[in-house]
């Protein structure tokens, strides 16, 4: 049997879900190649209000014709957000305004970004 399910973009669900002005402390998505697609389908509302926000990047889905480079541009200069990749071992390595071209390579990563346009969160970005 097949279930249908309602599609939401990250504001129209933020809209009919949250209590206006909420803020968003942590957001965290794994949905296997769609990653883009879905952060910039919080670009009215969600992504000024996330202070944290956690991301796969791949080669599955659209990243195989997307470059991690275009996102990460986007979000720092639409949103404010400082990028690091997500190494082995805790270690963490700035991508954003140090980008190499061998991070576009497509293979698993978790890229981790902080809201430097929050006064919470600027301190560890």
């Amino acid at each position: 049997n097949c279930t249908d399910v309602k599609m939401y973009s990250l504001d129209t669900y933020y809209d009919e879900n949250l209590p206006p002005n909420t803020t968003i402390n942590y957001l965290s998505m794994d949905v296997e190649g769609f990653d883009s697609e879905v952060l910039l389908g919080g670009y009215q509302t969600v992504l000024y209000r996330t202070h944290y926000l956690e991301f796969e990047y791949n080669w599955m889905g659209p990243w195989k014709t997307q470059l991690l480079s275009t996102l990460i541009t986007e979000l720092e200069n639409l949103f404010g957000f400082a990028c690091y990749w997500a190494g082995g071992k805790g270690n963490i390595w700035r991508i954003t305004e140090c980008f190499l071209g061998y991070y576009d390579i497509h293979f698993w990563s978790n890229i981790a970004c902080v809201n430097r346009r929050i006064d919470e969160a600027r301190y560890i970005a």
